[in-house]
């Protein structure tokens, strides 16, 4: 049976986690928020929720009892709130096991394929007229525009108001850790960041414009962005939308390795 657990509970140490720590890599950075509600039967899973506002992951062990299932279903039960949906992460296996059991609270027209991959080594990309760079104010209305047009194009993901991107990149363009890539003519025609958790470093906000794609211009940001990032001893990882192949194939062809995906799924609290 479940139980609310602490950040240093020993399961996080045991093999079945370690295999999967970094295809759950959230995990660990709700561990230091405050609103932390994490439980486990000490064995074979983990729920764990950072904020309300935050999906909840969940981590089943390759070797999941399934009879442990009805204990699952409760611990989102429990998680439920009057939220017009809460949001949930977890391997399809799980997600496969609810819906063979036509669990009540799930939502079944909300169902998304996220992406994992990670690398160790990189690999040349294609060359292209991309030169990396920092930012500076004076790039912000463009980055403005971009932010908010990633938003809107990314599935499963709610979108934001202008002002909002504009708070957003004020923060990034202060960050060492954004980076944007400029053509010969010096426009700025793919930018990406990333985001430090213990020795794990998550690719985020990689975009380039329409216009500019298929230039190689990703492939070559996430190369030499995965290169500064492999300098300092850290693992490269990141989230996709698995079905969004020009994506994918951009790290891909920077080096990065497919590991498979996990479920982003939704369940109401009144259904």
């Amino acid at each position: 049976m479940y139980k609310k657990i602490d950040s240093n509970n020993r399961i996080f140490e045991s093999n079945e986690f370690r295999k999967d720590k970094y295809k759950f890599n959230l995990i660990f950075k709700n561990l230091s928020s405050p609103e932390l509600e994490l439980y486990s039967d000490e064995e074979s899973y983990i729920a764990c929720r950072g904020s309300k506002r935050l999906p909840t992951w969940i981590w089943t062990s390759d070797s999941f009892d399934k009879s442990k299932i009805e204990e699952i279903e409760e611990l989102i039960k429990m998680y439920l709130t009057d939220n017009e949906r809460d949001k949930f992460t977890c391997k399809k296996e799980l997600y496969d096991l609810l819906v063979e059991r036509n669990f009540a609270n799930l939502n079944a027209d909300d169902y998304f394929e996220m992406g994992f991959l990670i690398c160790h080594h990189t690999k040349v990309p294609k060359v292209c007229d991309g030169v990396l760079s920092r930012t500076t104010e004076s790039d912000g209305e463009v980055l403005e525009k971009y932010w908010y047009d990633d938003n809107m194009e990314m599935n499963g993901v709610d979108s934001i108001t202008m002002e909002q991107s504009k708070t957003d990149v004020e923060k990034f363009i202060s960050d060492d850790k954004f980076y944007i890539l400029r053509n010969a003519e010096n426009k700025i025609v793919c930018m990406g960041s990333y985001s430090i958790i213990g020795e794990q470093a998550k690719i985020n906000h990689v975009y380039t414009p329409p216009e500019e794609r298929k230039k190689g211009y990703a492939a070559n940001l996430i190369y030499l962005m995965t290169n500064e990032i492999l300098k300092r001893g850290l693992v490269p990882l990141l989230y996709t939308d698995y079905n969004y192949i020009p994506s994918n194939k951009a790290y891909i062809n920077a080096g990065y390795e497919d590991k498979g995906i996990l479920i982003n799924f939704s369940c109401l609290k009144n259904k």
